[in-house]
């Protein structure tokens, strides 16, 4: 076991190894630092923004994204579909309190206009590219490409004058190249596939009635590494192409195999009109690393979102959910907590939950790819080990006070209190 105590950090809010000695932490507050060994050394980021999530593809090339927020928002709600709709609702009420032609002829156009918008958003034609699983409860198979390009980004009114973006580097830091995300949400999330970068966003994750919880996001994908997908050559920063996931983005994962990309965290946000996507319940989007159809949408019970997710070598998905779920009151979208943080298990086609006698609320599980070994983070900061795929786990009695674990090549990474990373071999863990 390799132990880092990095006391110039206060407190990590994330980590990456990259290699068994060195790697990557970004402070509570947003500050980025380089670690070998114990000692760290501060990596100055674009001043434009908060950096709230990074990831390195090796030591110098990487990226930082997140959030510049006013002090003062103004009071107001709702999402890009419901503002489209009320002006046209209103200006047909408006116009039929008038009189004579000119109340008929403007009630003529504003019924025409809204029966066209009813009869669009009504239409099912996108019902031809979903297809039910008739093997495995709560997933649907959709054919239809999601990968395209950004037409004019995706705002959530409540969020006015919020801006997200991402900075990516070649230099270890020491140069940045700067973008604003065509969005106005919470960046939560963010990974690579090949040398292209991907920004999962959360329109809006926080209670509140100044700036109601909205759980919409999107994928934003930065990168013309065209070995991914050859459309990706004509990718340009101004104009990044992305994945419209409907619904709010938690994090990603792999396959064991590396060969699917899992999105993951809550369940849909219809709009108008529908597609296959925003019409089809499920937290998780299963995309191959290609990111061209077929897809995959699995649906978890209840509404709860996916804070975690693994695939074990057996294939079977690992789920933890958070502990709190949504609930319509008066309008306005509230959480309401929940006694624990539940661990679910995908197994024989439908998602099951998974009791642990030594715990009853999860943080966090991870499986290390081709050796059937993985880790599950209680809520109270301990570590469980199996060595055969989750059929059973042991509980690791030397480990406390755990914040966060990752896997890393053939060890587990892990955070242990405010500022200290351990990395612990498989061999080590018994």
């Amino acid at each position: 076991m390799r132990v880092f105590t990095l006391e110039a950090i206060q407190r990590i809010q994330d980590f990456q190894f990259l290699t068994d000695s060195s790697g990557y932490v970004l402070a509570e507050g947003g500050q980025l630092y380089r670690f070998r060994g114990n000692r760290t050394e501060l990596v100055p980021t674009p001043a434009s923004f908060t950096v709230t999530q990074f990831h390195f593809l090796d030591a110098t090339h990487g990226a930082v994204a997140g959030n510049f927020r006013p002090t003062a928002l103004p009071m107001q709600q709702g999402s890009m579909g419901a503002a489209v709709l009320l002006p046209v609702v209103l200006g047909l009420g408006l116009m039929l309190r008038r009189s004579g032609a000119g109340r008929r002829r403007g009630a003529g156009v504003a019924s025409v206009l809204l029966l066209s918008g009813l009869v669009f958003g009504c239409s099912r034609a996108w019902q031809q590219y979903r297809t039910p699983d008739p093997a495995s409860e709560g997933v649907t198979h959709l054919r239809r490409n999601a990968l395209k390009t950004s037409s004019g980004g995706h705002t959530y009114f409540a969020n006015k004058g919020q801006t997200a973006f991402i900075a990516l580097t070649q230099t270890a830091g020491a140069n940045w190249e700067t973008q604003q995300i065509p969005t106005n949400f919470y960046v939560t999330a963010l990974t690579a596939i090949g040398r292209n970068f991907l920004v999962g966003t959360y329109a809006n994750p926080h209670e509140g009635t100044r700036s109601p919880m909205h759980a919409d996001g999107d994928v934003w994908i930065y990168g013309q590494d065209s070995t991914i997908s050859p459309e990706l050559a004509r990718n340009t920063p101004a104009r990044p192409y992305g994945l419209s996931a409907h619904r709010a983005i938690r994090g990603f994962s792999f396959s064991a195999t590396g060969e699917q990309l899992f999105i993951f965290g809550s369940d849909r946000m219809p709009t108008i009109p529908p597609d296959e996507v925003s019409a089809t319940a499920g937290n998780i989007y299963a995309l191959p690393v290609s990111l061209r159809p077929p897809y995959r949408l699995l649906d978890l019970p209840d509404t709860v979102e996916v804070t975690s997710l693994a695939q074990a070598d057996t294939g079977e998905l690992w789920a933890t959910l958070d502990n709190r779920k949504p609930r319509l009151s008066k309008g306005i979208l509230r959480y309401v907590p929940l006694p624990a943080r539940q661990l679910l298990r995908f197994a024989q086609g439908r998602w099951q939950p998974y009791a642990v006698p030594q715990a009853q609320s999860f943080g966090q599980v991870a499986f290390v790819p081709g050796t059937g070994k993985g880790y599950l983070l209680t809520e109270d900061g301990q570590v469980m080990a199996t060595s055969n795929s989750g059929t059973t786990w042991q509980l690791l009695p030397l480990l406390r006070d755990v914040r966060r674990l990752k896997t890393w090549q053939q060890a587990v990474a892990l955070q242990q209190g405010a500022n200290q990373l351990l990395l612990v071999p498989d061999h080590t863990l018994r």
